[in-house]
């Protein structure tokens, strides 16, 4: 037990890398299916990719599925009686924080994944020192159903406004 609370950090300014961090669930709103605002700190979930919802980076969307994404990601942290968020130690190109979302001790991201509502994208990016959670992505994405819908990547590229 005491181990267990060792490894987590709790802090109200920021979530520190590669450490689990509690959070509040009044400090999370929903942006779509992988990002999520932790007190207004944009963080993109790793090793999957949702479908597309409205965007002014590129034309269309990928409704119902990016709606059904977002929705999904809304439900787990509504139901959620503890969450936390593990992160990397740098941000993506677009500055916002990569990591995973725990709910309840499971991992959000591979449940989205088991879900059929994302492709997985750790073979592309790799496991960012986060062996443990990129392997439970990896294991749900070989026994998910394959999802029905474009690979959002593919979608991005092809609908790109210039």
């Amino acid at each position: 037990m005491a181990l267990l609370l060792s490894c987590r950090h709790s802090a109200t300014t920021t979530i520190l890398p590669y450490r689990e961090t509690q959070v509040e669930k009044s400090d999370i709103e929903v942006e779509d299916g992988d990002t999520f605002n932790w007190r207004n700190q944009p963080v993109r979930m790793l090793g999957i990719d949702c479908p597309e919802t409205k965007s002014p980076h590129h034309s269309g969307d990928q409704e119902p599925w990016g709606g059904r994404a977002r929705e999904y990601l809304e439900a787990q942290v509504a139901a959620a009686k503890s969450l936390s968020i593990i992160r990397t130690d740098k941000p993506d190109r677009y500055g916002r924080w990569l990591g995973y979302l725990l709910a309840d001790g499971e991992n959000v991201n591979a449940k989205i994944i088991g879900q059929g509502l994302a492709y997985e994208t750790i073979s592309k990016y790799g496991k960012q020192k986060l062996d443990k959670y990129a392997e439970e992505v990896l294991k749900a994405a070989r026994n998910a159903p394959k999802p029905q819908f474009e690979n959002p990547s593919d979608f991005r590229k092809r609908n790109r406004k210039e």
